[in-house]
C-alpha cells in the first residue's frame, strides 16, 4: 500500500471519528475531558501524516470544547459537523 492510500486511509479515520465524539459528545455518552483526549490523540494522528486542514479543524474543536463551561455534554456543535472536511 503506498502513502497516499495510507494518509486518505487516515483522514477518513479522523473525519468519521470528530463526528463520532461530537454526536457522543452532544448526547452526553461522554464528558468534555474525555472529548479533549480523543481530538488530543486525532490531533496526533493528523500531525503525523501532516494535513493541515485536519489539525486547524481540531484545533478549533478544541478551543471551543475549553471555551465552554457546560461539563456534562455539549448544547450544539450541528454548525461543525455540517462542514465539508474534504
Amino acid at each position: 500500500m503506498d502513502n497516499s492510500k495510507i494518509r486518505k486511509r487516515a483522514l477518513w479515520f479522523i473525519n468519521a471519528e470528530i463526528e463520532r465524539v461530537l454526536i457522543n459528545l452532544k448526547s452526553g455518552a461522554v464528558n468534555v475531558e474525555h472529548a479533549l483526549g480523543s481530538f488530543n490523540t486525532l490531533y496526533q494522528i493528523a500531525s503525523s501524516t501532516r494535513d493541515s486542514d485536519s489539525m486547524i479543524n481540531l484545533c478549533k474543536l478544541i478551543e471551543k470544547i475549553r471555551n465552554t463551561d457546560h461539563r456534562i455534554g455539549l448544547y450544539n456543535f450541528t454548525e461543525k459537523r455540517k462542514e465539508s472536511y474534504y
